[in-house]
């Protein structure tokens, strides 16, 4: 059969679909191992320093050490080995206590057994135990906690996974005595062991990946039931078993869901908005000496601007095979969006007052924000625009060449 050159060069200049082949990301850096024994990664989060964003650290909680805190640069700035195993992390801004409005961290404490939060101390800059045990579930096994504030009401609420596959969602307060309280709300089932989740503050969206079935996407307001949208099975390139989720969150519900997919050494990217459309793939490539990503069990992500390092965010990926232990790689979001053709949405620097990225985002914790607290209003999303890298063919020419395509065929009919 012969094809006329008008319908080839318009595949030719539309080129290939995003993501149709995997594309190959370099790390800028990479964290230091955890030593002590542990490098058992089951969670990563930031927590953003609002004043100097190039302050801003990577937790990683450690099942066998307990909660470590990076620096932007990879190196270990603190750590909690007393307070048990944390199975999970998460971090939201804005969170209310005597005398302070602050970043709240919380950790599934699979020792506990329940969840422990933590502030950084804003004299030390060191992690502070802010609950006083209180935050135990009866009957829990915590595996996984992602966090998320509602939009309507102001609310934080913690999501926390049991090993068993059941979800719990728990109202977070100010305690009486001055440190943070639970109340339970809702629980319901995922079906199967949950790898990891994400909570999209502005679109009220929980994203859920169960390790060998799929992503699922839940409501997360605390009336909501169980019901539940499927966003992607475990089809390549997202193969079990699967690990955590992310958000590089953009305005208007724009920007994308980040999932770790162990059994393919990638990370694949979904758009945030419905109806979740495949984006495409990526392989943290080795780099100088900086070896490649293998077998991720967790990505993190922001869009916040952290310093001249990451002005536009970054994102880090977790790597189980690494020497001598575990670790994560740290790559700037730029670098991910370039990968692509056409390029992903990149969202823009500010500087406010001369500060980075100094106004309200709330793209900590998973990536999916929250701000807000002791006020009214609860800011959810980055207030900067984004740029897009754009198809090298406007859409009008693409019609008008599929037009003068479709015109040679009757013809020739």
């Amino acid at each position: 059969m012969r094809v006329h050159s008008t319908l080839v060069l318009l595949v030719f200049l539309m080129g290939p679909p995003v993501g149709a082949q995997p594309v190959n990301v370099s790390p800028s850096l990479e964290t230091q191992p955890i030593v002590r024994g542990g490098s058992a990664t089951q969670d990563t989060a930031l927590w953003v320093n609002a004043g100097t964003p190039a302050q801003s650290l990577l937790l990683v909680s450690d099942s066998v050490v307990g909660l470590v805190a990076f620096r932007l640069d990879g190196v270990e700035h603190d750590a909690v080995l007393s307070d048990g195993q944390a199975f999970g992390v998460d971090v939201r801004d804005g969170f209310a206590l005597p005398g302070a409005t602050t970043p709240l961290i919380v950790v599934a404490n699979g020792s506990l057994p329940g969840l422990t939060a933590y502030i950084v101390d804003p004299i030390s800059q060191r992690l502070r135990r802010v609950d006083t045990g209180n935050l135990r579930v009866t009957g829990s096994s915590p595996r996984a906690v992602t966090l998320y504030r509602s939009g309507s009401s102001g609310t934080l609420y913690a999501f926390m996974a049991n090993a068993t596959g059941t979800m719990q969602q728990i109202e977070l307060r100010a305690g009486t005595d001055g440190g943070v309280e639970g109340v339970p709300v809702r629980s319901f089932e995922v079906g199967g062991t949950i790898a990891g989740a994400v909570a999209d503050d502005q679109q009220g969206f929980l994203f859920v990946a169960q390790q060998n079935t799929g992503i699922w996407r839940y409501s997360a307001e605390p009336t909501a039931g169980n019901a539940r949208v499927s966003v992607a099975d475990t089809t390549a390139p997202l193969t079990a078993p699967l690990g955590g989720l992310a958000l590089y969150p953009l305005p208007n519900g724009t920007g994308y869901l980040l999932a770790a997919s162990e059994g393919s050494n990638q990370v694949v990217l979904f758009n945030r908005q419905p109806p979740h459309a495949a984006v495409g793939s990526f392989f943290v490539v080795q780099d100088g000496g900086i070896d490649a990503v293998n077998a991720p069990s967790t990505v993190e992500a922001t869009s916040r601007s952290l310093g001249p390092g990451f002005p536009s965010g970054l994102v880090a990926v977790h790597d189980e095979i690494n020497d001598p232990m575990q670790n994560d790689k740290i790559i700037p979001w730029p670098a991910v969006a370039t990968a692509f053709s056409p390029a992903l949405l990149v969202r823009q620097p500010e500087t406010d007052g001369g500060v980075l990225d100094g106004g309200t985002d709330g793209g900590g914790g998973g990536g999916g924000g929250g701000g807000g607290g002791g006020g009214t209003s609860y800011p959810t999303e980055p207030d900067s625009g984004c740029s897009c890298a754009s198809a090298s063919v406007p859409g009008t020419l693409l019609f008008v060449l599929l037009g003068f395509a479709l015109r040679y065929r009757r013809q020739q009919g």
